[in-house]
């Protein structure tokens, strides 16, 4: 079959002209009104620019680019603005580098987010770590729904489905930080939300992805439970997810928050 080999089939054209003319650096200073020469250096990444649309015939799905993990981070800042105030302090912690190892200074890995939340508690270490200790978290990250023309790849009990809830993560490996008890607090969220939810494990022979859950969790010692939308063609130019899912998943955040 096709076999796409990321040096020599993936590199984008840039376009068809004279020598000179399709130099990126003079691109971006002609856009920018500068001298060339005055740019030290640029990231650049290609992504795709069509809108997203409600798709299927019966208006079921929404086809976007990355939806992952960007369902999540929607969802999550709904949450926290519909939260009310409460004793605790609600924190959405929404992290860069996650697809390529999170190891950078502003990733899950790096110490960005104890360095915040130590400053939100501005006590001695010893009351910051009796704080983190008793506080909990939520790792959201968009889940594999069973596609139809792969369900082999699931495992037969555990199949997702878009427009049926969020989905909880469970992996004996801490594939997924998920613990029974922050289990038990993500599903009572969702009782309360009157939202329905999923359960998530993957065949016993065949590995699992990741998330910044197992990191956080690690790094902080707070307990963590993993959630996500389930979402069809997942890392793919344009991704799929159920319309109701992404509300679903909100209205479970604030009552978690709550």
């Amino acid at each position: 079959g096709l076999v796409l080999d990321k040096q020599m089939h993936l590199t984008p054209v840039w376009g068809i002209g004279s020598v000179g003319r399709g130099d990126f650096r003079t691109f971006i200073a002609d856009r920018l009104a500068l001298d060339p020469g005055s740019i030290a250096s640029f990231d650049l990444s290609f992504y795709d620019l069509t809108p997203a649309a409600v798709i299927g015939v019966d208006g079921s799905m929404i086809a976007s680019g990355r939806l992952d993990n960007q369902v999540s981070c929607w969802a999550a800042i709904n949450a926290l603005t519909a939260t009310q105030p409460a004793r605790a302090t609600a924190v959405v912690a929404l992290f860069d580098h996650e697809e390529v190892g999170s190891e950078s200074t502003h990733g899950a890995s790096g110490p960005r987010l104890e360095w915040l939340l130590a400053a939100l508690d501005g006590r001695s270490d010893a009351e910051f770590r009796s704080a983190l200790a008793s506080s909990m978290c939520v790792s959201a990250d968009n889940a594999h729904a069973v596609h139809p023309n792969y369900p082999e790849r699931h495992e037969p009990e555990h199949r997702p489905m878009a427009n049926q809830g969020p989905v909880l993560k469970q992996n004996a490996n801490q594939r997924y930080a998920t613990s029974p008890e922050s289990a038990a607090a993500f599903l009572s969220a969702c009782e309360r939300a009157g939202v329905p939810h999923q359960v998530f494990v993957t065949r016993n022979n065949m590995p699992c992805g990741s998330t910044i859950g197992p990191i956080t969790a690690t790094r902080l010692g707070i307990p963590t439970v993993d959630v996500g939308v389930p979402q069809l063609s997942m890392h793919s130019a344009r991704e799929l997810c159920g319309v109701e899912d992404p509300a679903m998943l909100a209205r479970a955040l604030t009552a978690f928050m709550s």
